[in-house]
């Protein structure tokens, strides 16, 4: 079971969307499936953990715009909400 989420983000490399979290395993290990809202969009994808490990998921989409995205694991209670710009990109106004 997903213990927690962190760092929930949006690249837009100019060509392909994506949304990335890190999430952190209990103990118990095995494959885990998440579903991530992105604005408009509801994409799920699946990853095998072992014990106690953290690694980062992600998908690609084509919402656009400024709005909710949401992650969540079945068969865990934990979520993770933020406001994001899916559009921007890395050489946009106030960016890196």
């Amino acid at each position: 079971m997903i213990a927690g989420f962190l760092n929930l983000e949006s690249v837009n490399d100019g060509q392909t969307k994506s949304v990335s979290v890190l999430a952190t395993e209990d103990v118990s290990g095995g494959m885990e499936t998440f579903t991530f809202v992105i604005i408009d969009q509801t994409k799920t994808v699946q990853k095998n953990f072992t014990s106690n490990q953290s690694q980062t998921v992600k998908v690609n989409h084509t919402a656009s715009g400024k709005g909710l995205v949401k992650v969540s694991a079945a068969n865990s209670p934990q979520t993770l909400t933020a406001i994001l710009d899916v559009d921007k990109q890395p050489r946009d106004d106030g960016t890196g």
